[in-house]
């Protein structure tokens, strides 16, 4: 396993949304390395802050050496993090790009209007309009040209 802060580390900011993809990112290394259940136990928590570290160890599944039950209760203590990445509205709108940012507004767009229509929260008509409300106004005018 690599060591803590090296590039190749999985790292987990403390954020929910972040949570789920740590923990995936983690097991596939821990797959890939051969660890057992207490090994995933122990070395989970050497990718978190400090903080983080001193609780999660009090909670279940971590002296037992239980992985399944450890990360189950993980989970549980952030609201919200078994749905993963969330999103709103405004967080579409936000996104307003250059000309030369049209690619990298579109990998930001996509992932949140795919979350926002999948969860019922915008239709794809709306997906439509925000997306090309967020166009720059010369883009927008040589499409419609």
């Amino acid at each position: 396993m690599p060591g803590p802060g090296s590039s190749k580390a999985p790292s987990f900011s403390g954020e929910t949304s972040e949570l789920l993809e740590f923990l995936e990112l983690f097991e596939d290394l821990a797959s890939s390395c051969g660890l057992t259940d207490g090994d995933k136990c122990k070395m989970v928590v050497r990718y978190v802050n400090l903080e983080t570290k001193r609780f999660w160890v009090t909670l279940t599944g971590y002296e037992s050496k239980d992985y399944g039950i450890f990360k189950t209760n993980i989970i549980g203590q952030y609201p919200g993090a078994a749905k993963g990445a969330r999103y709103t509205i405004r967080d579409l709108e936000r996104i307003i790009p250059t000309e030369t940012e049209l690619v990298q507004y579109y990998r930001q767009f996509r992932p949140i209007a795919v979350w926002l229509v999948a969860n019922s929260k915008i239709s794809e008509r709306e997906r439509d309009r925000y997306f090309w409300q967020g166009l720059p106004q010369s883009v927008r005018l040589a499409i419609t040209q």
